[in-house]
């Protein structure tokens, strides 16, 4: 009886099934991301689709790339086709930095929350291990009444902490939170197993994107000699989220000049994709980044020929449509006909300026 007793305290086999396959996943993530390359540009990424799946879990739809421009100092788009539309826009905006926030840069505020949730994470991985102990911390933290985002926070210094992972990778198993999975701690446990593996392995797809185009990249990148800078160019682009010519031109050692030219190489053979729509002060990236372009608020640009300021009234730079102005004439053509020639009375006006005279010659008696 006592044996059996004992054994119910164990895993079940859902939960070992669950547990090995979050395993075994992160681990292979771990494997590949440690020292990596282009690992700035990994976790830039990671972090906007970890912000994402968490406010989509608590009930807010986001636009990582929205957030990703916002974080770069850049300019987004206002979606929708009202006030209200752009209102809530705004709004889920700031969800989405709450999130990243919580994630990479919390508050000092944020940082007590934080701490309480690794204590408990440390003290329920003594007995059951990093990961199931993380997840029936992750289920205890909840019943006592605590909200999801400090615990998620803890948990990215925690894999660091027990050496699960070696980089400070956004991994938390928030579809586990969805509406429709149950609570009960035995049928929760593997489900948030299964959502860690479902996130490393979905990761793990990312990077080998992002790899592909980074090693597209360096095959189509004209080096040619053995001095050549163009892989050196690509790699930088690739290692960092967002690159300007200037800093391209500050790690390689070259001109600014030479640095556009060769971004401008990159672009025209479809290497790189350019996301500020600007002529000046551009930002460059791997093609990966392609949708940070297209949430990106193009520059206000003047008409051609139009120097700053409000335009004249006869301003040559917004010319008349002519199909509008033949209309305009033939309609006044046939209003001329219609009419005819206007009957003027000039009596009235002519009797006001003979009274007007007699005042000035009154005046000018009395004056003298």
């Amino acid at each position: 009886m006592s044996g059996r007793q004992n054994l119910s305290h164990f895993p079940s086999d859902r939960l070992y099934a669950a547990l090995t396959r979050a395993a075994v996943a992160i681990g292979r993530l771990d494997q590949r991301l440690h020292n990596h390359p282009l690992l700035p540009a990994i976790l830039f990424r990671e972090r906007l689709e970890a912000a994402r799946v968490c406010a989509t879990v608590d009930g807010y739809v986001i636009d990582p790339w929205h957030l990703g421009a916002e974080l770069e100092g850049l300019r987004p788009k206002l979606q929708g086709e009202d006030a209200a539309d752009r209102g809530a826009y705004v709004d889920n905006a700031k969800i989405a930095f709450e999130q990243y926030q919580w994630l990479s840069r919390p508050t000092s505020t944020q940082a007590v929350r934080i701490h309480e949730a690794t204590e408990l994470l440390r003290f329920e991985a003594v007995t059951a291990g990093p990961l199931l102990g993380a997840a029936r911390a992750f289920h205890r933290w909840i019943d006592d009444g605590n909200s999801r985002s400090p615990l998620r926070d803890a948990l990215v210094s925690f894999w660091q902490e027990t050496q699960l992972l070696r980089v400070g990778l956004p991994l938390t198993g928030a579809r586990a939170f969805a509406s429709d999975t149950p609570w009960k701690q035995s049928m929760w446990l593997p489900s948030f197993m299964n959502a860690l593996a479902d996130e490393a392995e979905g990761i793990h797809a990312r990077v080998i994107g992002i790899e592909r185009q980074w090693h597209h990249a360096r095959a189509h990148s004209g080096a040619r000699r053995s001095n050549s800078r163009a892989d050196t160019a690509i790699n930088l682009i690739a290692a960092f989220p967002l690159l300007s010519a200037t800093r391209l031109a500050s790690l390689l050692g070259i001109s600014i000049k030479s640095a556009y030219l060769m971004l401008e190489r990159f672009l025209a053979a479809g290497l790189i994709t350019e996301v500020t729509h600007r002529m000046a002060r551009r930002l460059f990236a791997l093609k990966e980044f392609e949708p940070l372009r297209e949430v990106v608020r193009p520059p206000r640009r003047h008409a051609a020929g139009r120097k700053r300021g409000r335009p004249r009234r006869d301003d040559r730079c917004f010319p008349e449509d002519l199909t509008e102005r033949e209309e305009k004439v033939e309609y006044a053509q046939e209003a001329a006909k219609l009419i005819g020639p206007l009957a003027i009375d000039y009596g009235p006006p002519e009797e006001a300026l003979a009274l007007a005279d007699v005042a000035i010659g009154r005046m000018q008696a009395f004056s003298r």
